[in-house]
């Protein structure tokens, strides 16, 4: 039985994927700005991205944002961001050899505005994904970067 049990949780981990998530703040905060409402814009990309990716990453802002507990759409607070660097790496290598091999990493600019538009804080979410179960998928990187600027945004514009 405890093998069996050791046998699922290597399963789960290698199909969830090596991925991880850092935030960088570049602007601190600006003052003690906080508010009930925020919305959620895409700003201009300076990397192609795959829509796909894109619209991904904007859902699951919007799902970790507007959770229990979080905010509400309006237009208290604007999250905007945009995507500066992409590496999508290579699956087939992550398979082939996991994670020393075919890394992909990302790299989104989030900027905290104000309702007339002034920035209140600058910060830079890089995700990366190097394994996973086939090659493991550069949605584990993006759920991660997600995650990161929700905690973010919670932490230092809810009240």
């Amino acid at each position: 039985m405890k093998i069996l049990h050791i046998a699922l949780l290597s399963t789960l981990l290698a199909a969830a994927g090596c991925a991880s998530a850092t935030t960088k703040v570049l602007a601190p905060t600006a003052g003690a700005v906080k508010s009930a409402t925020m919305t959620i814009d895409h700003g201009a990309d300076t990397v192609a991205i795959d829509p796909e990716y894109s619209s991904y990453f904007r859902d699951k802002l919007a799902a970790g944002l507007y959770s229990a507990g979080g905010f509400t759409d309006g237009a208290g607070v604007t999250l905007r961001y945009r995507f500066t660097q992409l590496d999508q790496g290579s699956r087939a290598a992550r398979y082939m050899l996991g994670p020393i091999a075919g890394k992909g990493s990302m790299t989104i600019e989030i900027l905290y505005l104000d309702a007339d538009g002034n920035e209140l804080a600058r910060t830079e979410t890089g995700g990366e994904i190097s394994g996973g179960f086939f090659g493991g998928s550069f949605k584990s990187a993006l759920d991660k970067a997600a995650k990161e600027t929700v905690a973010y945004a919670k932490a230092n514009f809810l009240p």
